[in-house]
């Protein structure tokens, strides 16, 4: 038997083991504040050796047994005798780092006071809640360190209905094991461990050019907001909903040439200057010619903001009457005028860098993976790569 010194707490023993016969399994449990590993019935003497057994299904009824044993000593009061008996020497002295529960939890409130998009924010939350909910009181009152990884895929096995959103998930959660890790925690990102599954590259479907015109004139005479915005996203390649949508006088330099945005105010969370092109300058102009006061928002005229699903819902309201004009395409959204212009630039200059740089990408890897996601970079690889042959 071992005991640890940790806080002040008290669980019901449980089994820590694993799949692997090479690993020691044993009963934990709190009891005043010590952490007390009984790995047989040597102390209690009574003849359980589950480490000795040779299957896992032998193991695991040695271990239910030896449970059921310790449970029976606690309630008469017996291996408290045998555990005041327990040599000095013996004492293992570690003490405990954090709860399973205070772990997440201290991660969650360092990212909730980030500087991070509402929605990414919203999708933490409920991915630390139902983790939570999921782990057992004894689990979430436990070290993190004794957190185990089948806990962690039995977790995750529960959101397979499609491999998206388990993808999703597991990349969420190791957000966390990741913050563990760096605070040296933990030495093992769990979730990274856990399998993958594959997921279908969903397309983004660019528009033609004469798409491009007839869409944006349908937009001008039924909905000006949404008209500019899509725009600003095809001629300064701006995020609708993030950037374009909070734009306020002062973004926008006198002339109205040009936008910058602070890092904070964009996903790089670098500071982005954005030229705006000069047919699209009088429209802005004549937006904001009267307006002085810095903080008017673009869209509103005041200096409130419209919420985040705005231009989606206007979006959403005008869509029926497009398909119906045959104006529209199945996977054309407003990110399209986005992508559209990123495969525009591309096409024309094939310097990865300026794309970059005009898409406001952190890095050049980002760039690299927004193209192959439009299917354009993979593409053109291949067309470039097809073999030569001359013939007569």
């Amino acid at each position: 038997m071992f005991k640890s010194c940790v806080s002040n707490q008290n669980t019901e023993p449980k089994i820590v083991t694993s799949r692997c016969l090479k690993n020691r399994s044993y009963i934990m449990y709190y009891s005043n504040g010590i952490r007390y590993r009984l790995y047989s019935g040597a102390n209690l003497n009574i003849p359980i050796y589950p480490n000795k057994a040779t299957s896992v299904a032998e193991r695991n009824k040695l271990l239910s047994k030896l449970l059921f044993e310790i449970n029976k000593s606690l309630e008469t009061g017996y291996i408290s005798e045998v555990i005041s008996k327990i040599e000095p020497n013996k004492v293992e002295k570690i003490i405990i780092t954090k709860t399973t529960e205070q772990a997440f939890r201290d991660v969650e409130y360092a990212k909730m006071t980030s500087p991070l998009s509402y929605d990414y924010k919203k999708e933490l939350k409920r991915l630390v809640d139902d983790f939570l909910k999921f782990l057992t009181k004894d689990e979430k009152a436990d070290d993190i360190k004794n957190l185990e990884q089948q806990r962690v895929e039995d977790f995750l096995n529960q959101h397979k209905a499609t491999s998206t959103y388990y993808m999703g998930r597991r990349r969420m959660l190791s957000v966390f094991f990741a913050e563990f890790i760096r605070k040296k925690l933990i030495t093992d990102n769990l979730s990274k461990n856990a399998p993958r599954l594959k997921t279908k590259a969903a397309l983004h479907k660019i528009y033609t050019k004469e798409q491009l015109t007839t869409i944006l004139q349908f937009l001008k005479v039924n909905n000006e907001d949404l008209y500019i915005c899509c725009l600003l996203a095809y001629c300064c390649m701006l995020r609708p909903h993030q950037e374009i949508r909070l734009l306020r006088m002062k973004h926008f330099n006198d002339s109205f040439t040009s936008i910058s945005l602070s890092g904070a105010e964009n996903k790089s969370g670098r500071v982005r200057v954005v030229s705006i092109p000069e047919y699209l300058q009088p429209l802005i102009k004549q937006r904001l010619q009267s307006v002085h006061d810095p903080e008017i928002n673009l869209f509103t005229l005041t200096q409130s903001t419209y919420n985040d699903y705005y231009f989606n819902l206007i979006w959403s309201r005008l869509k029926p009457a497009m398909y119906k004009q045959g104006i529209l395409q199945k996977d054309q959204t407003i990110y399209s005028f986005r992508h559209t212009a990123a495969v525009d630039v591309y096409n024309r200059t094939k310097d990865i860098h300026i794309i970059q740089q005009l898409m406001g990408h952190s890095t050049m890897i980002v760039s690299l993976n927004y193209l192959r996601g439009l299917g354009e970079l993979n593409s053109q690889q291949l067309k470039d790569a097809l073999p030569v042959l001359h013939l007569d």
